[in-house]
């Protein structure tokens, strides 16, 4: 009896402590402006305000391995005053849902450091591309069809 009110006691206080909110000690920072820099005559003029100092290379995820998948991520990217990407959104990948987690876990470990032109770290919306390639690849014609130049 008494480890059966131990064992409820101790399950209370940690479902209780899972549910805690820590939100109301951060400030809120209202929504930031980014500069846009996602159209095809401004996606050249990243490298005005962001250099990258880090990247990390996604992870391959094994099933698509093991079943011969390429493809490759399109994002649009945020990229705070801070030089981290704090948003992100999908805008087209290949094969659909298979690569997308990955490519945004490894862009979230990239790092940019502000370029010279950029000194007051204007915080901007960008584009990038994650491929995706493994030897022996089963749907090599359709993964260069669908993710063009970078599956050459």
């Amino acid at each position: 009896m008494r480890k059966t009110i131990t064992i409820s006691i101790l399950l209370s206080l940690s479902l209780v402590a899972c549910t805690t909110n820590h939100t109301k000690n951060t400030p809120s920072k209202g929504p930031v402006k980014f500069i846009d820099l996602t159209s095809d005559t401004s996606q050249t003029l990243i490298d005005d305000y962001w250099v990258v100092t880090k990247k990390q290379e996604p992870l391959y995820p094994v099933d698509a391995a093991k079943r011969g998948v390429s493809g490759c991520v399109d994002l649009e990217v945020g990229i705070s005053n801070e030089g981290k990407m704090i948003v992100y959104k999908v805008k087209k990948s290949y094969p659909q849902g298979i690569f997308d987690d990955y490519a945004a876990a490894a862009l979230l470990k990239w790092r940019w450091k502000a370029a010279d032109a950029n000194v007051d770290k204007l915080p901007v919306l960008t584009l990038m591309h994650m491929g995706f390639k493994v030897i022996g690849s089963k749907n090599k014609q359709q993964a260069q069809e669908e993710c063009g130049k970078f599956h050459v």
